[in-house]
């Protein structure tokens, strides 16, 4: 933990995600109180649009999930 390696690991996905693969968006889906899951993405500039209420249904729980978007600007179709 705090080893900075899901942020490595998460922009080379983006890369190959958006270099290799010609994908236009990026989605995730985390639960709000996982502090660090939302760190990373962010430090990825993934955008926050906004809480999906009760989104999975997790151990018996309807939880909620902050939905962030990375968009490849340089992607035309």
């Amino acid at each position: 933990a705090n080893q900075g390696y899901m942020t490595e690991a998460l922009k080379r996905v983006i890369v190959f995600a958006f270099e290799e693969l010609k994908l236009h968006r990026i989605e995730g889906n985390i639960m709000p109180r996982n502090k660090a899951s939302r760190a990373v993405v962010e430090k990825c500039h993934f955008t926050n649009e906004g809480v999906s209420r009760k989104y999975l249904k997790i151990n018996g729980v309807w939880e909620d999930h902050i939905h962030y978007v990375l968009l490849n600007d340089s992607f035309e179709s």
